[in-house]
């Protein structure tokens, strides 16, 4: 089976998550805007990865714009992001992102995030969704307070099971189009 990563980073996250994939099933990574489109048709699996920025999976719109060339891959769609994995978060990015409208796998994993070297703008939108969080009763309390402390805590989360997870996907899907 030949597999593609493409990925869209910002803080490096999501870069490593997509390579690691790549070297774990040994196949081309790439960031999204070096991907020639032309050569999908090459391809049995596609995998892309993206940053979040709120709910919105960056890259994701130009991703999911050649649909068309890809709806009959084996497609998987991660993000990384400062959100904990959890169904709550997981479905408001499938419905964010309007996921739920194509064939594919998608998978949340957490990533690194520090508040104080963000840009005035990302800033104000990260205090702005964080009070709009604390008023949402679709969120715990673990939520919120995990939310607040991005504020003052920088984090660096490598999630390493949700990785081996999409690897598994991988390589089920392979003895699947070795078998087919």
């Amino acid at each position: 089976m030949k597999t593609i990563v493409l990925y869209e980073s910002k803080r490096g996250s999501t870069e490593a998550y997509a390579k690691d994939i790549a070297k774990a099933i040994d196949c081309e990574v790439l960031p999204l805007k070096k991907f020639k489109w032309k050569t999908v048709k090459d391809y049995d699996a596609i995998v892309f990865g993206g940053w979040t920025r709120g709910s919105v999976i960056v890259g994701i719109d130009n991703f999911l714009s050649h649909w068309e060339e890809m709806k009959e891959k084996n497609v998987i769609v991660f993000s990384s992001g400062l959100s904990p994995s959890s169904k709550v978060v997981r479905d408001a990015m499938i419905s964010s992102n309007l996921l739920d409208m194509y064939h594919l796998r998608y998978y949340q994993l957490q990533g690194k995030f520090d508040y104080a070297s963000l840009s005035f703008l990302d800033k104000t939108l990260i205090k702005t969704s964080v009070a709009r969080l604390q008023n949402d009763p679709n969120y715990d309390d673990m939520h919120k307070a995990a939310m607040q402390r991005l504020l003052t805590t920088p984090i660096d989360v490598y999630d390493q099971e949700g990785v081996n997870k999409i690897i598994r996907v991988l390589n089920k899907i392979s003895l699947e189009v070795a078998s087919a």
